[in-house]
């Protein structure tokens, strides 16, 4: 759905506003844009100064953009009347609609199909509409909380979120807002289309999202993978991480609302950064909209100055904590023994008591450096003639040499004073605090290195049918494949299974084709290990007495009877692989430890299914601080080519099952001295 006309418009109707309405200030700076605005009201003879029409049909020529600020009823009515007309869209603040799940649902059809008929956009309902701060477009009920224009972007579910984000803005000097549009229940337009929007549009330099579900994962993720190559950093905010507020999410929009974890997984994997709160949302957008992207670079080595020893110890430790590398920078050592006497750290440099003294030297040595990507100052700047020297010295040399360059106050905004002294010329960005200084930093170095790896998606396999045959499990009431059909479909994707053969209720034991000792289990019960149907080092010679007690616990639990016997395999480890189809954003292949250590550790990677070999590589790559996989103390690694294979097998059959694999666990998968081998698999079905 094209968004333009609504997002752009060039006339603008707003119905049901009077010079009483609440709403009547915050719509009111529409007027001093470039668009034709016309109100309609069928009592007002003016709002807002202007004359009013008793009916949208009554406006002249096509309308871009209408705003509703009716109840839910009469904005439908008024929907379905636009649908004859040539409109671009609605925007609409009313509640009553899918949030409020069957009341509201008749409302939202009639809403939807009026849409659809007229070829429309809907920005809501249960909207706070939008806001253009460049354009003074402010078809909105959200306060104008006055945040100066610039290149941030935001959408989001959450409509009050957007004047939280307007605030936190304002707060930083040097930081604006283009757009920030409230989603709201997304009736016929939904957050891929405004990204897909906001790709192309030159008002915006870098994105943000206040996300609570995401409806159509296929069309949202090209969006983004568009806003990334053309140079737009897009930053998201997940709400809705744990079960309450999954709940609170569905009754304030009617929005999807599901596992936290799959976006967070899901989202890195499309280059898309985390923040886990506004201000750092805003923070980590704020120097990407400030910096020239000519001068961006991956920021992989940070210099820090500061202007006392406390900010120079703080900034240590921040950006320890962010993952930032200050490198120790050997280089300069001797320099800084010899020009600031009892130095000897020079990274973070403490210029306290030299620095105004050396300062002109110390700047162009440190931005200049080869060994930096970029460098921050930290001080408690203020509008002093001495700080304005100060900063000036960094903005020339950030001009001369070319890389990222921000100014932190040491806690808070640096102040409007140095924007007179820093230009606009994108050489110099002023940061918020250490913290959000250096997360702004890794933003932005994290977006050149994601760009320079631009990962294109995978193609999805051809669909495979889920087998005839299901199992009823009586504890849980779902249904899982049979042990011969999963182990099946993990061999034909290229998943290493071990040998086993299958004996019937009414089949006679005999002894396998492969020798013993066996691992002798009950094939089709999901949970065998609680009824204790697995017998393990049985001999050839016990295999017949094995079986028969098998089938005295399947009798006893009303369970299958079928029996499946395996060579027993000895390992060094154990992996848990698995499948998470009941995400929204699609399939997900899961990895993480075996046995105890699953437990023990709670540490478990995914990607977004089918993954292509790279992808499959990082995964095992966010295991190498656990140094089991990758070998320790002289231990060889865990397969890992052979894991990585087994990884795409894995995420290819995910995808060729998404329409009916709910769950897929290969556990245990063992790391034997000849390679990787599963032994058992449990694939729940949707009915």
């Amino acid at each position: 759905m094209t968004v333009d006309r609504v997002l752009n418009p060039k006339t603008i109707a707003v119905v049901g506003l009077s010079d009483t309405s609440p709403v009547a200030g915050f719509i009111a700076p529409t007027l001093n844009s470039a668009a034709e605005v016309h109100f309609v009201h069928p009592k007002a003879e003016t709002v807002l100064g202007r004359p009013a029409f008793r009916s949208i049909s009554e406006v002249p020529g096509p309308i871009d953009a209408v705003l509703s600020v009716m109840s839910a009823e009469r904005t439908v009515a008024l929907a379905e009347e636009c649908a004859d007309l040539d409109c671009g869209g609605l925007v609409i603040y009313a509640a009553g609609f899918s949030e409020l799940g069957e009341a509201g649902a008749d409302h939202q059809s009639r809403l939807a199909e009026a849409a659809r008929r007229g070829n429309m956009s809907i920005i809501g309902p249960n909207s706070l509409g939008y806001i253009s701060v460049p354009r003074s477009l402010y078809l909105t009920a959200s306060a104008d909380y006055q945040p100066e224009p610039g290149g941030i972007s935001v959408i989001s579910h959450s409509g009050a979120m957007i004047g939280g984000i307007a605030i936190a803005a304002k707060q930083r000097t040097g930081v604006g807002i283009s757009r920030l549009i409230s989603a709201g229940n997304e009736a016929t337009t939904d957050v891929a289309d405004y990204l897909d929007f906001l790709a192309s549009d030159p008002d915006t330099t870098a994105i943000g999202l206040v996300v609570e579900g995401i409806r159509r994962p296929d069309e949202f993720f090209a969006a983004a993978r568009k806003c990334i190559a053309a140079g737009k950093p897009v930053v998201a905010l997940k709400l809705a991480r744990n079960a309450r507020t999954q709940q609170m999410a569905a009754s304030h929009t009617g929005a999807l609302a599901g596992n936290a974890w799959a976006y967070d997984v899901a989202f890195a994997q499309a280059g898309i950064q985390l923040a886990y709160d506004l201000e750092e949302l805003v923070d980590r957008l704020a120097l990407v909209s400030q910096i020239d992207p000519k001068l961006w670079n991956p920021v992989q080595r940070i210099g820090v100055v500061a202007g006392t020893g406390g900010f120079a110890s703080l900034a240590f430790d921040v950006a320890e904590a962010e993952g930032l590398t200050l490198p120790p920078l050997d280089s300069l050592a001797d320099w800084v023994a010899d020009t600031i006497p009892g130095i000897t750290v020079p990274n973070p440099l403490d210029t306290t008591g030299f620095g105004a003294t050396f300062w002109t030297d110390i700047v162009d040595r440190y931005v200049g450096s080869d060994e930096l990507d970029a460098v921050v100052f930290v001080n408690m700047w203020s509008d002093a003639p001495l700080y304005h020297r100060l900063i000036d010295d960094v903005a020339v040399a950030a001009r001369r040499y070319r890389k990222p360059v921000a100014i932190a106050a040491g806690t808070g905004a640096v102040g409007d004073f140095a924007l007179e002294v820093i230009g606009d010329d994108g050489a110099v960005a002023l940061g918020y605090g250490i913290r959000g200084t250096l997360r702004g930093l890794h933003t932005l170095g994290a977006f050149e290195r994601e760009r320079a790896a631009a990962r294109q998606p995978v193609e999805a396999p051809a669909p495979v049918a889920r087998p005839a045959e299901a199992i009823a499990d009586a504890t849980s009431g779902g249904q899982f494949l049979p042990f011969r059909e999963a182990m099946g479909l993990l061999e034909q994707f290229g998943v290493p299974t071990a040998p086993f053969a299958i004996i019937e209720a009414a089949d006679e034991v005999q002894a396998p084709s492969f020798e013993g000792p066996y691992a002798v289990k009950l094939a089709d019960v999901a949970h065998r290990t609680e009824l204790g149907a697995v017998a393990l080092n049985v001999a050839a010679s016990e295999l017949a007495d094995s079986v028969t007690r098998l089938r005295e616990i399947a009798a006893q639990h009303s369970v299958a009877p079928t029996v499946a016997v395996q060579p027993m395999t000895g390992s060094r480890g154990e992996l848990l692989m698995g499948v998470d189809g009941r995400s929204e954003l699609g399939p997900m292949v899961m990895l993480g430890l075996g046995g105890v250590f699953v437990e023990v550790l709670q540490r478990i990677g995914g990607r977004p299914a089918p993954l292509s070999r790279s992808d499959a590589e990082s995964l095992i790559e966010e295991f190498r601080d656990l140094r089991l996989l990758h070998g320790f103390r002289g231990s060889q690694p865990w397969h890992l080519e052979q894991l990585a294979d087994t990884l795409v097998g894995l995420g290819r059959l995910a995808a060729a099952g998404r329409d009916w694999i709910e769950s897929l666990d290969v556990n245990p998968l063992l790391v034997t001295e000849d390679g990787l081998v599963a032994v058992d698999a449990l694939c729940i079905v949707r009915k």
